[in-house]
């Protein structure tokens, strides 16, 4: 399926690829490295199995001449773990996705409905959290001071102000970009809806800037080390992250922050595949920043910690008021915004009075961070499950906030009270869990298959439409 949605036929792909591997010595498969691109790979080998004398598979994690000339120095066979794992995954998505689609089909009359093991949990968390906004509380903000204080009412609050603690000590930066925290500080920072954010690091990767996107790991290579020590010289002070692991963390594939960047494109030093927008140029350089300062030494961080007291009511402010290091200055959205420090006494202020919702609803950052501490979704689908909730007219954004639809609510409402235990987190979870073992050879598809199919047989599909519920499918 393309752009438009139209579907496209692949066979004349195939009779395509089948005639040019009629004439090679070795087929190499170059599809991503992760999950659902050795999928693919096993997909291509098996279409060409039967005119290629050998099919391998190259594994790189960035589009630059080093990582494809080694990744053909290091040939392999496909991991057939992983395609097990993706098979389970895909065939899931289809019994449950389908199997409920068709259940809110009949009972709504609506085909544009869907459901899904991950979209819709994701649904509920933002159907319960615009709930819980339903409630407010009262804070008086007071702009003189860049200070909010909550259950405040007076608009001309006398405030005493009086000094606890002063602490200095030294923060370590934090390590380069995972995807969930690449679609964090995009949306928050710039922005940047998740699937906008996923579009630009396709686009980025392909052109060779920076590495793979879609991971989950922290790592940083030998490489990557390299990169950094050149860009930051004498403040250079490596770090790994994690030890082991075949992915790596999100950077740059050079050590050239955006302004050289833009005048080496410019001048055609770098030429690139496609063109490269300013929303691009802003992503590359959270990338860039990010990872910079992942390499730097520990910061030094001055925070005082603050009573505040007025018309019976008391606060406590802690605020950064000092920070010094080449980390924040490349990435200063690891700590709080510095701000001055608090006068000491009494002081008399002006206050604006806001009625604010206990619990603001969902951004779309926000969603992804659940996805990723709750262990469901992956890398590759956090976007693509938001997006999807969108096209289907279950929630809608405002002010860059998430809010369920009367669809999207009348939607999960049905399910959770007739499947809820299909669209529970709980397991979601358990399957992503499974399929982990599965790639770690610890558990055999099969029985996973078979397991999932008798669950679904028995407890969503009719029996008179289908075989008897004690059958077992050849796998």
């Amino acid at each position: 399926e393309e752009g438009g949605g139209a579907l496209v036929d692949s066979k004349y792909r195939i009779e395509v690829l089948r005639r040019l591997a009629k004439d090679a010595e070795l087929v190499i498969v170059g599809t991503d490295p992760d999950a659902e691109g050795e999928k693919i790979a096993w997909d291509l080998k098996v279409l060409l199995r039967p005119c290629a004398k050998d099919v391998k598979r190259a594994e790189f994690h960035e589009v630059t001449k080093r990582a494809v000339v080694q990744a053909l120095r290091q040939l392999r066979d496909v991991d057939e773990r992983l395609v097990e794992a993706q098979i389970v995954r895909r065939v899931e998505d289809r019994w449950n996705g389908f199997s409920l689609s068709r259940k809110l089909w009949d009972h709504f009359r609506d085909y544009s409905l869907s459901a899904g093991r991950v979209q819709s949990p994701v649904l509920g968390w933002i159907i319960r959290r615009a709930e819980e906004g339903k409630e407010r509380k009262i804070v008086a903000v007071i702009d003189e001071l860049s200070l909010t204080i909550e259950g405040l009412t007076s608009r001309e609050p006398t405030l005493e102000i009086s000094l606890l603690e002063r602490r200095s000590e030294k923060q370590t930066p934090p390590p380069p970009y995972t995807t969930n925290a690449l679609l964090r500080d995009a949306n928050s920072i710039l922005k940047l809806s998740v699937d906008k954010t996923m579009q630009l690091a396709q686009d980025l990767f392909e052109n060779g800037l920076i590495t793979y996107h879609r991971t989950d790991s922290t790592r940083v290579s030998e490489r990557g080390l390299a990169v950094a020590k050149e860009y930051l010289k004498e403040d250079f002070t490596p770090r790994t992250w994690e030890v082991e692991g075949a992915h790596e963390a999100i950077r740059p594939t050079r050590p050239l922050d955006r302004a050289n960047l833009v005048r080496l494109i410019e001048e055609g030093v770098i030429a690139l595949s496609a063109e490269v927008t300013p929303s691009h140029l802003s992503l590359y350089d959270l990338v860039f920043r990010r990872f910079m300062a992942s390499q730097c030494p520990p910061v030094n961080v001055v925070r005082e910690v603050y009573r505040v007291r007025a018309d019976g009511v008391e606060a406590v402010e802690v605020r950064v008021v000092k920070v010094e290091g080449r980390a924040h200055q490349l990435y200063k959205y690891m700590l709080p915004p510095v701000k001055p420090p608090l006068p000491q006494g009494t002081r008399r202020v002006k206050a604006r009075i806001l009625r604010l919702p206990k619990e603001p609803p969902y951004t779309q950052s926000d969603v992804v961070e659940l996805m990723k501490e709750r262990g469901i979704g992956r890398p590759s689908t956090y976007a693509t499950i938001i997006q999807k909730l969108f096209l289907r007219g279950y929630v809608e954004e405002s002010r860059g906030r998430l809010k369920p639809t009367e669809k999207g609510i009348r939607v999960y409402s049905y399910l959770n009270q007739h499947y809820g235990r299909f669209i529970s987190e709980e397991r979601t979870r358990q399957l992503e869990e499974k399929m982990d073992m599965i790639e770690k050879g610890l558990l055999s598809y099969q029985e996973a298959l078979n397991e999932i199919y008798h669950e679904v047989r028995s407890r969503i599909l009719p029996l008179e439409e289908h075989v008897p519920a004690e059958a077992t499918p050849e796998w």
